[in-house]
């Protein structure tokens, strides 16, 4: 596929005390996108930053155009995060990324001609940079959606490209993180086409994870309940018709 034919990306940023990165990720993503040739749009969202970012974020918008700029009074967390930026999202794909500096926002040149089979494409993490407990819940949570749902999910907490229609077609139940997941159980039950895409990542530039707080573990683990209630209950039927592009 060559860049004229390429389908236009939507390329989201959720941030949250990321001044250290913000402005290097940004100023990548606007120099990588604009000379190529795709028909892009770049959102980027402050949930609520204590820090300087949101700042950082407005001065790079005004240097660099092609920007939207949501900025968040109160932090709302990364699940809440994600769902708005899905929403304001007007390409035919969407690709959210971090801004702590593990993924280049290249990876996307490289995702992007996939789209020409797969609906759903998730950049799989060759390796994570975890400690043995969280890599053990990583394991854990992409190997339930397998164990429950038949559907491998592959690294369903990595930065990934999806096709809008998706987005929007499903209601998810999920309150918590496990939403990522439960977004591509409903659209593989579908018919939508999953696929990965393996890269190599950082470890954070700044900042720390807060994947692994207690609370998002019982609220994960509550969702893992919560989708399969819906699922197998039928009370999903509207969404999950299995008419997708498969």
């Amino acid at each position: 596929m060559t860049s004229t034919v390429l389908p236009g990306v939507s390329v989201c940023f959720p941030v949250y005390n990321e001044e250290a990165t913000v402005g290097g990720v940004l100023q990548e993503a606007h120099g990588l996108l604009s000379g190529s040739g795709i028909d892009y749009e770049i959102i980027v969202c402050d949930d609520g930053s204590s820090d300087k970012s949101g700042a950082v974020i407005d001065d790079c918008a005004g240097r660099l155009g092609r920007m939207r700029v949501i900025h968040h009074k109160a932090n709302l967390g990364i699940r809440r995060t994600f769902e708005e930026l899905y929403k304001e999202a007007k390409k035919d794909f969407v690709f959210l990324n971090a801004t702590d500096g593990q993924w280049p926002t290249g990876i996307l040149l490289e995702m992007l001609p996939l789209a020409r089979d797969w609906d759903i494409v998730v950049a799989a993490r060759k390796e994570k940079p975890y400690g043995p407990v969280r890599r053990f819940i990583s394991w854990s949570f992409n190997a339930v959606p397998v164990i429950l749902f038949g559907v491998r999910t592959f690294d369903a907490g990595a930065v990934k490209l999806v096709r809008r229609e998706i987005i929007g077609r499903f209601p998810i139940v999920s309150v918590s993180p496990f939403s990522e997941a439960e977004r591509l159980i409903r659209a593989a039950r579908a018919g939508y086409r999953i696929t990965s895409y393996t890269v190599s990542v950082s470890s954070r530039k700044t900042g720390r994870s807060h994947g692994v707080k207690p609370g998002l573990l019982l609220a994960a683990l509550a969702d893992i309940f919560r989708v399969a209630y819906s699922v197998y209950s039928g009370s999903d039927k509207r969404g999950d018709s299995g008419d997708g592009k498969r």
